[in-house]
């Protein structure tokens, strides 16, 4: 019985998109604010506590997000055996969460860290308890990304516009954590008033949990590995440093260019619902023909991107940050290469080794780059403080792509697609030196970042134009096929 027309990808990954856009806009619109009205220190200390509390969001989650995503995915359309996977899931993941919750109160009162940070610990517990209410996984794993959308957007302008209104300055840093995780756990409840669309509200068959407990804790281990190197370095920073300061340069340097990678990352949401439904059906082909047109959008945004982020930090900083964030501009040069890698890793990781159901091997990969990172941070960060965390995190990211894409290569191989990408390459490299030396000559305002951006497109688009690109006149053409349809 047949539930609902699967979404498009092209649809999916408009959804995600768009959504991804709002997620960039949004905090370039925010950030500015809440890094002068907290304070570098302030802002630090939210950052270091709040890499602490993910841990504790990863251990109760404890992989079933990906692994149930992938099973109500391969039982697209069947109404009855998507209910007994969701209540069976559900009730499962509440065991992790309320060990979660138990360690983690025994934390705050235990008095490993400084009492200055008990508020925010006390606040953060939301987040952790918003982990049994969060059931994405079953609209990811049907393909239906609006509902998704549609309410973390809803919920998100609502948060923004209480932050401008209730936080003025560094004492309401407790304020500013309310508000964001009373945004999480809002946003995880307002999806249940949809579950109806794909389950019954109640499950008359036999519920089983033993095996989902099992097959998820295998995708806990690389979800705590990636908790490791993805937030590992702000708390060594803080352990390490001891200077909040430190924290508050590093947290808005990585925001930045996560929230500039948002137009390749969207794509391995939307892909990989996709792909595993392809794989348990045995369309190898037309997986491979996702994966290569992924790759293809990597490089044709990353690349830009990437060099891009080079380009205006100097003169982004200043005005978006303020005096107290310079150092922020050296680490997001230095972070920029994410752009690309983290791209690369998605592809290879989201859309291959998972929807082919290798979990060990993805696990094996996400865990070497924990161990490598947790390693240089304690090195580096010694020595070098944010940089050091800064160059760790591309050492650690780069091996696990490189191990990803090792373990993948029987079903795609990267090779074929790099021969296609040198266009690429070289409207990037022409793109990079007129915008770098426009951003040195003009002043550190925001009309002069808005026009190194607006040239930096025109170049490398123009250029991409220019040499014929099979690729993005492929997208061209979908694009506005997609809109005679719709008219």
């Amino acid at each position: 019985m047949v539930t609902k027309k699967r979404n498009s990808i092209q649809k999916n990954y408009a959804y995600n998109l768009a959504y991804e856009a709002f997620l960039l806009i949004m905090p370039f619109v925010v950030t500015p604010y809440v890094s002068r009205a907290l304070g570098e220190d302030a802002s630090g200390q939210y950052s270091f506590i709040y890499s602490i509390v993910t841990y504790f969001t990863y251990f109760a989650a404890l992989g079933f997000d990906r692994y149930a995503q992938r099973l109500i995915a391969q039982h697209q359309g069947n109404r009855k055996d998507q209910t007994k996977i969701f209540w069976e899931v559900f009730i499962a993941r509440l065991i992790p969460v309320f060990v979660s919750v138990v360690i983690y109160i025994g934390i705050i009162f235990s008095g490993v860290l400084d009492s200055k940070y008990n508020e925010l610990l006390v606040i953060f517990s939301v987040n952790v308890i918003s982990v049994a209410f969060d059931i994405t996984f079953l609209f990811r794993g049907n393909e239906d990304f609006g509902k998704i959308v549609f309410r973390n957007i809803i919920v998100r302008i609502v948060g923004i516009i209480c932050i401008f209104v209730f936080v003025h300055s560094a004492q309401d840093l407790w304020i500013y954590a309310l508000i964001q995780s009373l945004t999480v756990i809002i946003g995880n409840l307002s999806l249940w008033f949809y579950l109806g669309v794909y389950v019954e509200r109640r499950c008359s068959d036999r519920l089983i949990i033993k095996n989902h407990i099992k097959r998820s804790f295998i995708l806990f281990l690389p979800t705590i590995a990636t908790a490791v190197y993805t937030s590992l370095d702000k708390t060594l920073i803080g352990v390490i440093t001891q200077i909040d300061s430190e924290n508050g340069n590093y947290e808005y340097a990585e925001s930045f260019v996560k929230m500039s990678m948002v137009v390749i990352t969207s794509l391995g949401t939307a892909v990989a619902p996709r792909n595993s439904h392809k794989y348990a059906t045995g369309d190898l082909e037309g997986m491979r023909k996702n994966v290569n047109n992924s790759l293809r959008v990597v490089f044709l945004f990353g690349i830009p991107i990437m060099l891009g982020l080079i380009a205006i930090s100097d003169g982004l900083i200043p005005w978006y940050l303020g005096p107290g964030y310079l150092k922020s501009s050296t680490l997001m040069k230095l972070l920029s290469p994410l752009v690309l890698i983290i791209g690369l890793s998605n592809v290879f990781g989201l859309q291959i080794l998972l929807p082919c159901e290798r979990d060990k091997k993805f696990t094996v990969s996400v865990s070497l780059g924990a161990i490598l990172n947790f390693g240089l941070n304690c090195i580096l960060i010694s020595f070098f403080a944010s940089y050091g965390a800064a160059i760790s995190t591309i050492i650690a990211e780069g091996v696990v792509t490189l191990t990803m894409m090792f373990f993948a290569k029987d079903i795609y191989t990267i090779s074929g697609t790099i021969k296609s990408i040198w266009k690429y390459m070289m409207a990037g490299a022409i793109m990079f030196f007129p915008c770098y030396f426009v951003d040195v000559l003009l002043p550190d305002r925001v009309y002069s970042t808005i026009i190194v951006v607006i040239l930096g497109v025109v170049v490398y688009f123009g250029i991409i134009l220019i040499l014929r690109d099979d690729f993005i006149f492929k997208l061209i053409y979908s694009f506005k096929r997609k809109l005679r349809e719709n008219k």
